[in-house]
């Protein structure tokens, strides 16, 4: 969904030929199931987007800075993005004992919780030793000069509880309808900043989200409403059941 001009060498675009035209031509037999949405992660200091000698390493990237996992493209984290929010899933991974065992399975149904008993480093442990990780789903279109894409941003350990003031944020939003009465628009009907800021406690230190309320969408900005609406309905469809293995 991420607009932009079709540029030829010189960095014009062509005359002879209408792209607009074909629009999405070549694309007719790609379904949902054919697509990743790309993730936006912050870089931290052992991320081997940061490690010159690693295949994942990005030239140019910093720690602090948020890539998105399928383009490989990137941006400061501290100037931070602008995203608009479409849904909400927390899921429950389940992973190799240590991390190490690599992702095992994605569970919708919270009661898998109640298999699990805590370690000493207050993490959710099943019977056969696997990790079970709460993951705060937020599924958004990130605004960028050019056009705008859907994009989702996991939540998890300490930063599930930027996710929650997140939601609380959205959930309290009031605005005046026709009628005179308050209600709580769409999570879509408003536009948030994304920025990274350092977090530490006794385990070490990171960069964890930071989100900022920049206020409705504007009049001459429907587009996005209604693309952010669709892919909120795309997602909304979405399901896992517990043997399906989500990278």
């Amino acid at each position: 969904m991420t607009e932009e001009k079709s540029e030829n060498k010189n960095g014009s675009v062509p005359s002879v030929v209408d792209f607009t035209a074909d629009a999405g031509a070549g694309l007719e037999n790609v379904t949902q199931e054919d697509l990743i949405i790309p993730r936006l992660k912050l870089v931290q200091a052992l991320s081997p987007q940061v490690q010159k000698h690693d295949g994942a390493y990005i030239e140019g990237i910093s720690v602090g800075d948020v890539f998105n996992t399928v383009t490989n493209e990137f941006w400061s984290g501290e100037k931070g993005l602008t995203v608009v929010p479409v849904s909400y899933k927390r899921v429950f991974l389940e992973w190799g004992p240590e991390r190490g065992g690599g992702l095992i399975a994605t569970y919708e149904d919270p009661a898998i919780l109640q298999q699990c008993t805590k370690n000493e480093r207050y993490q959710d442990i099943l019977p056969n030793g696997n990790q079970i990780q709460t993951t705060a789903n937020h599924y958004v279109m990130q605004l960028t000069k050019i056009g705008y894409s859907p994009v989702m941003i996991a939540m998890t350990g300490t930063q599930l509880k930027k996710s929650k003031r997140w939601n609380s944020m959205m959930a309290s939003l009031k605005i005046k309808g026709a009628d005179g009465r308050l209600f709580t628009p769409a999570t879509f009907s408003h536009k948030y900043k994304l920025n990274a800021v350092p977090e530490s406690n006794d385990s070490g230190s990171w960069f964890g989200w930071n989100v900022t309320n920049l206020g409705m969408l504007e009049d001459k900005e429907v587009d996005i409403y209604n693309s952010a609406k669709e892919f909120g309905s795309t997602v909304n469809a979405l399901t896992y059941t517990p043997q399906e293995v989500v990278a």
